[in-house]
């Protein structure tokens, strides 16, 4: 008895690895990451938003969407999205999380492919970008 319950615990110590891997495989290559990190940064006299593009497949619309946005400047800045109604001012070293729903991310709507513009509302000359709805 002692024999089984030994070779039954070592199986099972042989199988959580693996089911851990396709669980890992699983989410890898399920699709689209869940959360985004955005830097607002500057250079000289130009500030940018980065990545200057976030590209979202619709089809990985299932789960909410984060946003971690950090201002690495010396100066207030701010992240906005007019269509999904976000905006966010931010002090110098700060970062804010943006979670956007699925509700939200539906909203978008449009039947091929759509981009949105993402822009500071602090500096209109700030170097914004776009998130990209994949249909």
């Amino acid at each position: 008895m002692e024999g089984k319950a030994m070779l039954l615990l070592a199986g099972m110590l042989v199988m959580l690895p693996i089911l851990g891997a396709q669980s890992y495989a699983a989410e890898m290559l399920g699709g689209e990451p869940k959360e985004f990190h955005v830097a607002i940064i500057s250079v000289g006299k130009h500030s940018f938003i980065l990545p200057s593009a976030i590209i979202v497949d619709e089809k990985a619309k299932r789960q909410p969407m984060e946003l971690f946005v950090s201002n690495d400047t010396r100066e207030k800045h701010g992240l906005a999205i007019d269509k999904l109604k976000v905006k966010e001012v931010l002090n110098p070293g700060e970062t804010k999380k943006i979670t956007l729903s699925v509700t939200d991310l539906d909203s978008l709507g449009g039947s091929e492919q759509s981009a949105y513009r993402i822009y500071d509302p602090v500096h209109s000359h700030t170097v914004g970008g776009q998130i990209f709805v994949r249909r």
